[in-house]
């Protein structure tokens, strides 16, 4: 059971791992106009989606190896990760509505034009912050 559980949670971090390639894929859009830039922003909005399944995904399977097969983590340890967790997800929610708020407009590019320095500062800080995510779970000992 326990390498299913590994498995999954495996499944789930490459899912949020692929945020990393968010700030890249963001910048394409700027080449973009019209009907063009709303069918990449709605695949945008989708790959946000695809993060918050991701991220509950992590939690759920995260917390039952910790429940059923950790010698007892330590506190920091435990109250990081979830902090961290829920940084990206409210992350990932701030980007899902810049994004979503280009979609209805009848002018898509200046909306986005308004929204892209915020929305690139989230992108960034959402890669730093999975990139951080991924030292703490990998090196639970140092925060022991």
């Amino acid at each position: 059971m326990y390498s299913f559980i590994v498995f999954v949670h495996v499944i789930g971090a490459l899912l949020l791992g692929s945020f990393l390639a968010f700030p890249v894929a963001f910048k394409s859009l700027l080449s973009r106009s019209g009907n063009e830039l709303k069918i990449s922003v709605k695949t945008l909005v989708g790959f946000t989606r695809f993060g918050h399944y991701a991220l509950i995904l992590l939690i759920i399977t995260g917390g039952w190896m910790v429940m059923g097969y950790a010698t007892y983590p330590s506190l920091l340890w435990v109250v990081l990760s979830l902090i961290q967790l829920m940084l990206i997800g409210a992350l990932i929610g701030m980007i899902q509505k810049g994004l979503k708020s280009v979609i209805p407009a009848k002018n898509p590019d200046k909306v986005l034009q308004r929204n892209m320095a915020k929305l690139n500062i989230l992108g960034w800080f959402t890669f730093l912050l999975i990139v951080t995510v991924v030292f703490v779970m990998t090196n639970h000992g140092l925060f022991a």
